[in-house]
């Protein structure tokens, strides 16, 4: 470390335990001459001066230590690691472009990097700066960059805080040459002002120090979040002034300022060059007051040490940007307008645009031009501007996401709405270079920009106008008689750009139908419609009611007023006498012609125009004159018929069971025109049954009950129901009608209701209105219900479901077996069905005891009934689930699957202690549902509880026997499956039985099926089956089996045991498969496969304790085949 590094680090902290020991004094309650607003102005000045220390430490050279690098680095990398990677370049002179680091990773850098990595012996030297290149910079040692400024400001209780701002540039290069960067920042200062009051900064210096003079800084600028929003006034002597600024800072806050130079063309690379605010006399500012402060801060505030340095192949990137024509004039209220057009043009290297700062001028409102937007090349880069403001500006940012303008040429437009200011003009500005603000890709720095007609090119501002349309929501289908107020047309009114004064307009009613003809008078039109208005949707009435239709003055029309072949014409407001009906600009008004259709009316259809005027516009702030388009509106017919009922088509004839409650017998639909709804008060319905069929009729509305229910019925008797139901405009409204089925009949009753009349209002003209009947009724004959038939109950089949379990072998002692299933099917389709009783018939031999115990039944996964004993005695006992309820419900046209499950009772349970079993052991039984000898199932009606038929099925279960024990047997090949070698004495699998845990087994045949192209003919092949334990035949067989080939690729090897052929309970035995495959039959060109199986259930004999012999596998267990081994050989 330097000397003077030490000096700075020494003073840094004597002046931080000054701070610490200031703010201990501050803490004892002792009496002190200074001010609380004192201290905290010399808290806040020695922060200042530890910050500017630090400033300066980071303008200084950095030490000798390592920088630790933490990632990877390559192009388009930037940061202070960057700058410690250039240092080390630019210090063993791999990095001869630039003088000083960038902090950029450019091309150049990976091209030094590359040296250095070549030189170093470091592999790949790609120039990508990855772990390999961080361990050997950190073998060598590199430099340590110049750690940020900045610090914690607390704002002073009064005047202004001056310190270097942690945005301060770091140390860097100031490119120059035949062409040179521009608006390079050396220096960031932050203002903050006191709590007291607000300040207002006036002037502000900086002083230039180094061994650059003054003619070499071109330009200055002072910038705020990228913004240009000063440019200097003067230098002299070294010291930049910026005069009446008038920057503004809120009382207690902070805002930052940058200082950008352009430095001028050749400047001598190696020349170094840093600027600093001398004293507080270099800031001139007031309070809110008026009053002239005093700044507080540690001065000088310097900046960092930027060093001059030359570029070329390539050189700093050059822009040239030049003004286009555009349309030269634009009505107001135009959207998405190209104002602004502009000609980039871009040499050497690429630049990124990072901001653009538009000077919006001229006679127009500047608020009036909004949704500003910036294209290049047809694409938006930025975000859209709300509007131009106050002060003229358009400023895009584009520091967030900078739009790349390649070598070569590039189109730049402004689009943008404008909403006012007819008869004005603006034009859109770049007189200033720095304006424009674009960054060199390949060095990453600021460059220099040529502005070419830079004034814009101008834009005049037409009047307004206005567009009249129909409106979307304009009325369509129908009108009603007695109408008030009846809206015949709307039409969008639309003034662009300024308000406009509409002075008259004229309207036409044209009617078709028994109306219309030739030598029709305004006295006819009078019976069709009067009260004619005309409201915009903000409810204010444009110019005057025209109570009754009339041809008086006919001429005052700017088309001639009165009727002829029932058109009729008239105006709002004439020529002569304007109504003065103001649209506000860039607005719409919905404009309704509306009038009273009288209760006379004969008119089939009656359509509202607005015909279109000439000049009868103006606008309010050009004064120009405008005309009106012409708008039709749709053809409304007048609604003969307010109301009308039919029958429901999509509720068909019904049929239900005798004593149904609460059945629905007839569905009627009420649908009112689209001119208005209807109130509907009342509703008859006629009974076309005797009392001994039907009861209780009510009416509903969904679920809502219409009026009172009606108990006893007589036939052809009218029954009136009254309520309130609101059937809407163009709606429909369905009515259902219900009754309890009495049992007295049955059989098909055609049209057991029917809908003879309603009354009601109009919603909106309150008239009377009575329902006719629909198309296809006569207004005498309204619709009858549908037909229903009245069955004398529901019928439902059994049968046994298709996954219901297996014929299979069950051990005494085993639980919760599914023993069957059965489908319950609604076969009537009338009602669904409640199965009350069930009686489950167990099928079995004489003289066996009851096999099974807890007998269960479920519906799915949910156990409904049980669990229960058996019943009855042998050969046919009885699971009977009696008194379910509503339990068990079959859906209408539906099918219930119901599970029969229960246990069977363990060897000690169900043979009383007994040392054989034979009412048990070894016994079959199956279950039926149905059988004729036994009403076993009870069923009725859900709805109707009528008696429910069982019409078909009594379906039996798969058989299940009953053993004490069960044998069960599995194999797997043993060694190579395929490409096996013959020999004689081949182990080619092994074949492992099981015993249950209940009881042992015993084992007394089995039969082995060879099959293949092995086995197709040769030799007779000898088969064992070999205990692994004595290595010896298993069961006392006394000499191998033999396999007998030939044709048919098939042979039987066959085992009797006649000792030591019994397996304990819960245990298994393995037992080795050898064969002489040595005798299988070689086709020589193709491998010869053999598969070795116990084909059928009845190639194992064995038995169970209660029998020694006779039993075989269960049938589940060996389904196709088990499968001892299945091998190919070479």
């Amino acid at each position: 470390m330097s000397k003077l590094n030490k000096k700075f680090v020494s003073a840094a902290l004597t002046l931080t335990t000054s701070v610490w020991m200031s703010g201990a004094m501050l803490l004892v309650p002792v009496a002190h001459a200074q001010s609380t607003a004192d201290l905290q102005a010399q808290i806040a000045a020695l922060l200042a001066q530890i910050q500017q220390l630090q400033a300066q430490l980071n303008a200084s050279q950095g030490g000798t230590s390592s920088y630790s690098f933490t990632r990877d680095l390559t192009v388009g990398s930037r940061g202070d690691d960057v700058s410690a990677l250039q240092q080390i370049l630019i210090s063993g002179g791999y990095l001869t472009a630039v003088s000083a680091p960038t902090g950029y990773f450019g091309s150049l850098t990976q091209a030094a990097l590359a040296k250095w990595q070549a030189a170093k012996g470091v592999s790949p030297t790609a120039g990508y700066f990855g772990p390999k290149t961080r361990a050997a910079i950190a073998s060598v040692g590199g430099v340590t960059p110049p750690p940020s400024g900045g610090g914690p400001v607390v704002a002073p209780a009064s005047g202004l805080s001056v310190t270097l701002s942690a945005s301060n540039p770091v140390a860097g290069s100031i490119i120059s040459g035949a062409t040179t960067a521009a608006r390079i920042p050396v220096f960031a200062v932050d203002l903050t002002a006191g709590t007291a009051s607000g300040v207002t900064v006036q002037t502000l210096k900086f002083t230039k120090q180094g061994v650059l003079s003054d003619t070499a800084v071109s330009s200055a600028y002072l910038i705020e979040s990228g913004k240009v929003v000063a440019q200097y006034s003067s230098l002299s002597s070294g010291v930049i002034s910026f005069n009446g600024l008038n920057l503004s800072i809120a009382a207690g806050q902070r805002r930052t300022f940058a200082l950008a130079i352009d430095p001028a063309a050749n400047l001598s690379a190696g020349n170094t060059v840093s600027f600093y605010i001398r004293s507080a006399d270099d800031i001139t500012a007031v309070d809110a007051a008026n009053n002239t402060i005093t700044e507080n801060g540690m001065f000088p505030v310097s900046g960092s040490i930027f060093t001059v340095t030359t570029v070329s192949n390539p050189s700093i990137a050059v822009l040239t940007i030049s003004s286009s024509s555009v349309g030269g004039s634009v009505y107001a209220g135009t959207q998405n307008v190209l104002v602004s057009q502009w000609s980039t043009s871009v040499g050497n290297s690429p630049v990124n645009l990072a901001s653009l700062n538009f000077k919006v001028i001229g006679s127009a409102n500047k608020g009036d031009i909004k949704n500003v937007k910036l294209f290049i090349n047809g694409s938006q880069v930025g975000s859209t501007l709300a509007q131009v403001g106050a002060d003229g500006s358009a400023y895009f940012d584009l520091t967030g996401s900078p739009a790349r303008l390649n070598t070569g040429t590039s189109n730049l437009q402004v689009y943008a709405d404008i909403m006012g200011s007819p008869s004005f003009d603006f034009r859109f500005e770049l007189l200033n270079s720095y304006d424009v603000y674009a960054v060199d890709t390949q060095y990453n720095v600021p460059v220099s920009v040529t502005v070419t007609g830079g004034s814009g090119a101008l834009v005049t501002i037409l009047q307004g106008t206005i567009t009249v349309s129909l409106a979307s929501d304009t009325p369509t289908g129908n009108v009603a008689k007695g109408g008030s107020g009846t809206a015949l047309g709307k039409f969008t009114v639309y003034a662009a750009g300024e308000p406009v004064k509409v002075k008259f307009l004229d309207y036409r009613l044209t009617f078709t139908g028994t109306a219309a003809d030739a030598s029709s008078t305004i006295a006819v039109i009078a019976n069709q419609v009067k009260n004619i208005t005309l409201v915009d949707d903000a409810g204010v009435q444009v110019g005057t009611t025209m109570n009754t239709p009339t041809n008086t003055d006919s001429t005052a029309c700017a088309n001639t007023a009165g009727v002829s072949n029932m058109l009729y014409t008239n105006c709002f407001g004439t020529n002569a006498s304007n109504i003065n009906y103001i649209v506000p600009a860039n607005t719409t008004r919905v404009l309704s012609l509306r009038a009273d259709i009288q209760s006379t009316a004969t008119f089939s259809t009656i359509q509202a125009l607005l015909l279109g005027n000439s000049l009868n516009l103006q606008g309010q702030i050009s004064s120009q004159t405008g005309s009106s388009g012409a708008v039709n509106g749709s053809a409304l017919t007048l609604a003969a018929n307010a109301l009308t009922v039919a029958k429901e088509s999509s509720f068909g004839n019904q049929t239900y069971a005798k004593g149904k409650q609460n059945a629905k017998i007839a569905s009627f639909v009420l649908r009112a025109s689209s001119a208005e709804g209807v109130n509907v008060a009342n509703m008859t319905v006629r009974s076309n049954t005797s009392s001994t069929n039907f009861q209780n009729l009510k009416l509903r509305v969904g679920s809502t009950q219409y009026g009172i229910t009606q108990g006893t019925l007589s036939n052809d008797t009218d029954y009136t129901f009254s309520g309130n139901l609101t059937v809407p405009a163009g709606g429909s409204i369905t009515v259902d009608a219900y009754a309890d089925i009495l049992s007295t009949n049955t059989g098909a009753m055609a049209g057991v209701a029917s809908f003879k009349s309603c009354t009601g209002t109009g919603v909106m003209t309150n008239s009377s209105i009575s329902c006719a009947a629909a198309t296809g009724f006569s207004i005498t004959s309204f619709p009858n219900g549908q037909t229903v038939t009245v069955s004398t109950g529901p019928t439902f089949t059994i049968a046994l479901n298709s996954n219901t379990s297996p014929t299979k072998q069950l051990v005494m002692g085993t639980t919760g077996v599914s023993l069957a299933s059965f489908d319950f099917t609604d076969s009537a389709n009338i009602e669904p069905i409640k199965i009350t009783d069930l009686t489950i018939t167990q099928n079995t031999g004489a003289s066996v005891n009851q096999q099974f115990r807890n007998l269960t039944l479920w519906n799915g996964a949910a156990q409904i009934a049980g669990p229960i004993s058996l019943s009855s005695a042998a050969p046919s006992y009885s699971a009977v689930f009696s008194g379910m309820g509503t339990t068990i419900v079959v859906p209408q046209g539906g099918i219930t699957t119901l599970t029969l499950k229960g246990d069977v009772p363990s060897f000690a349970d169900g043979c009383g202690g007994s040392s054989t079993c034979t009412g048990l052991e070894n016994t079959t039984s199956t279950f039926q549902v149905g059988a004729s000898s036994t009403a076993s199932t009870v069923a009725l009606g859900a709805d109707s509880n009528a008696a429910a038929t069982h019409s078909s099925g009594t379906p039996i279960s798969n058989a299940f026997t009953i053993l004490r024990s069960k044998l069960t047997i599995t194999g797997a090949s043993q060694g190579s499956t395929s490409g096996r070698t013959r020999q004689s004495n081949d182990y080619i699998g092994n074949l492992t039985m099981s015993a249950a845990s209940s009881y042992q087994v015993t084992v007394n045949t089995i039969t082995l099926k060879f099959e293949g192209q092995a086995v197709s003919n040769g030799t007779a092949i000898s088969v064992d089956l070999i205990d692994p334990s004595t290595n010896t035949r298993w069961g006392g067989a006394g000499a191998a089996s033999t396999c007998t080939t030939g044709p048919g690729n098939s042979c039987t090897a066959s085992f009797s045991f006649s000792s030591a052929n019994s397996i304990g309970a819960g245990t298994s035995k393995a037992l080795r498969l050898q064969v002489n495959s040595s005798n299988f039959f070689n086709a020589g060109t193709v491998s010869d496969s053999v598969s070795i199986t116990i084909k059928n259930n009845t190639d194992v004999d064995w038995g169970d304790g209660s029998t020694t012999t006779g039993l075989s596998l269960d049938s589940v267990d060996v389904g196709t085949g088990i499968v001892i081994s299945s091998v190919s050989y070479e």
